[in-house]
């Protein structure tokens, strides 16, 4: 499944945190315990715990939800007091998975806090099968099969109340776990969905919180994905406009637009039959490729410029009748997704957070004249019309206002979180400072961005900050020839 807004939580780690593994001691109230954690190059020494919730957080009574916690301690000999907590994006992703690679110049002054959102981790993990184990083809007809859906509901509420997985919750079982870790003061740093919840965070508990990051930052009033269509269209163009800027993309490529239309049209007519490298075993499959699913790996593309920069070959060459790396890329997208995503808790957060709020009589008109059209949006509203309804907070979608220091950022190219979403977001702000990273993506932008945002949480300032690096940003070179190993979007 793919979530609504966001990007795998990874990238955005790695730009701000660069891996070291280093061994310390434990000086903290929680109950905490060395362990390993994966990291790129093997494990590396952390703190693990497991903090409890109450499932209903309202009446405080019934089941207990366990949280993993994972906690990297800062290194250096002057600890600073306010740790640094990453937000995943999704919804759906449990962030400390991703604690391993997440080690930074930054630990030497501040510990590194990662708590799983309820509903994402084991034991307690909204997990949803939405294809049939073993049968590739299951997993690319359709993002939101109404019969898979409907078992995977059937299955959870056997042990859950799917009503009980709000952003508000999660953002308070958050706030719950700060105190138990014995911080004060936090600072947060979000990617996509994750800058939802550090927003709500901030309005909930604004005085625990010394500064807030929100990179690919979506306004609260957003309703997705009704705009995915639209702003993946526009990230297209922008592809396809600097593919006619640059010399050798346009000659190699001087009617990428008619074979982006070509290519969708074919595939919209009957399926394209195309044996591709299975994503998982890597051994050779046939699939049938439809436009839905074509469509979703095109935008998919568009969420990095080193994927984008691979877009007008791979168009090219299925134009030409060699679908495979363009069927590849989009297969890989479509079933990528599924092992990072609790598909239960993005079901419970976007049926009760966004989809209430689409008018259906928009959705025609908003879609109309894009590649990606209708599809995604209808598909996941008839998803969500199965699915329970939470209660999200009052006033869930004014936009939040606070003096805490806050730096945003989005990518210029960004086909889901374009740099509008950020000027919507930093209208309640009054200490906010709104980037743009020139023809940045959704994320993959390179090192600038990560040595921005390291510079604000050192100094828990918007005053100062040195971001001449986006100017020299250079141009990515666009991709003339297939890469040998593939493209994979996820």
């Amino acid at each position: 499944m793919e979530p609504p807004d966001l990007r795998p939580t990874l990238p955005i780690l790695l730009a701000v945190f660069v891996l070291s593994g280093a061994a310390f001691a434990q000086d903290r109230p929680a109950p905490l315990s060395p362990c390993k954690v994966a990291g790129a190059d093997g494990e590396i020494a952390a703190l693990c715990g497991t903090f409890e919730v109450w499932e209903n957080r309202a009446t405080r009574t019934g089941r207990k939800l366990h949280l993993k916690t994972v906690v990297l301690p800062a290194l250096g000999p002057k600890k600073e007091p306010d740790p640094i907590v990453s937000l995943a994006g999704g919804p759906g992703e449990a962030i400390t998975r991703f604690a391993g690679f997440s080690d930074s110049p930054l630990r030497r002054e501040r510990d590194l806090v990662f708590v799983d959102q309820r509903g994402t981790g084991e034991p307690d993990k909204l997990d949803c099968e939405l294809g049939r184990p073993g049968d590739l083809q299951s997993y690319i007809d359709s993002q939101f099969p109404l019969d898979a859906v409907g078992r995977c509901r059937a299955e959870l509420e056997k042990r859950f109340d799917l009503t009980h997985y709000t952003t508000a919750w999660g953002a308070d079982d958050l706030d719950d776990a700060r105190a138990w870790l014995g911080y004060d003061k936090i600072n947060l740093v979000g990617g996509s969905y994750g800058t939802r919840m550090a927003q709500v965070y901030l309005r909930r508990h604004p005085e625990h919180v010394r500064s807030v990051v929100l990179d690919g930052a979506v306004p609260m009033d957003e309703t997705l994905p009704l705009s995915h269509a639209a702003n993946g269209q526009r990230a297209l163009d922008l592809v396809v406009a600097a593919c006619a800027e640059e010399a050798a993309c346009r000659q190699a490529f001087p009617g990428l637009r008619g074979e982006i239309e070509a290519v969708l049209a074919q595939a919209g007519r009957e399926p394209v039959r195309v044996t591709i490298r299975h994503p998982e075993t890597g051994q050779p499959v046939e699939i049938r490729l439809n436009r839905s699913t074509l469509a979703d790996g095109l935008r998919w593309l568009l969420y990095t410029p080193g994927t984008a920069a691979a877009l007008p070959v791979l168009v090219h060459e299925a134009a030409q009748g060699r679908w495979t790396p363009l069927a590849e890329a989009s297969a890989n997208a479509r079933t990528g997704i599924l092992g990072i995503i609790a598909g239960g808790l993005f079901f419970s957060v976007t049926c009760s957070e966004d989809l209430p709020f689409i008018d259906p009589a928009t959705i025609s008109p908003r879609t109309a004249g894009t590649f990606l059209g209708d599809d995604r949006v209808r598909s996941q509203a008839a998803a969500c019309a199965t699915w329970p309804h939470g209660s999200p907070e009052t006033g869930h979608r004014e936009p939040v206002r606070s003096d805490v220091p806050v730096l945003v950022l989005n990518g210029e190219r960004d086909p889901v979180t374009p740099p509008d979403f950020g000027t919507r977001t930093v209208r309640g702000l009054t200490r906010a400072l709104h980037l743009i990273i020139p023809r940045g993506g959704h994320y993959g932008n390179g090192p600038c961005p990560g040595e921005i945002i390291r510079q604000f949480l050192r100094r828990g300032s918007i005053e100062g900050l040195d971001t001449s690096c986006l100017s020299e940003i250079p141009p990515r070179p666009f991709a003339l020839t297939v890469p040998e190993e593939g493209v994979r979007p996820i």
